[in-house]
């Protein structure tokens, strides 16, 4: 054995752990909101309502994956400063705010994402809530790179 041979080690083990690697993200659960993804779709509304604000996130994802974007997850455990998903597509950074509420989403939280937006600079911002928004949320979005998405938008 020649003390090279620890690269021939390497370019042999180098594309079999790309091989495996989906089944380990499968079995630590990355892929969960794909499947929470599809079940929203097939339960509807009802199955969003019954979800944990953990799983609504993941269910995010899912949705944000299934319409092409690279999800990155943030958060997953306390304070995020503002950011639970972060997409990539065509060159675009969008900052993503998952909101789990029984209530409307207040132009409070809109106010405060579109400041996030700009200190971190995204492109753009999306916010989900599962009980929609309020009427001044959407006036104060309008005409910004604000999206605002009730959970109806996940599922349709």
């Amino acid at each position: 054995m020649n003390e090279h041979s620890w690269i021939l080690g390497l370019v042999v083990l180098a594309p079999a752990l790309l091989l495996i690697e989906p089944g380990i993200e499968m079995m630590f659960g990355r892929r969960k909101g794909n499947h929470l993804y599809r079940k929203a779709k097939k339960h509807g509304i009802s199955a969003i309502s019954g979800m944990t604000w953990q799983q609504f996130e993941q269910l995010c994802e899912g949705y944000f994956k299934a319409k092409g974007y690279r999800v990155e997850m943030c958060g997953q455990g306390g304070a995020d400063g503002g950011r639970d998903l972060i997409l990539r597509k065509s060159g675009k950074r969008i900052l993503v705010q998952c909101k789990h509420w029984r209530s409307r989403v207040g132009v409070a939280v809109v106010r405060e994402m579109f400041g996030v937006m700009h200190a971190e600079k995204f492109d753009q911002v999306i916010i989900v809530g599962t009980s929609g928004f309020t009427r001044d949320a959407w006036t104060w979005s309008k005409g910004k790179s604000i999206r605002l998405m009730d959970a109806n938008g996940l599922i349709t």
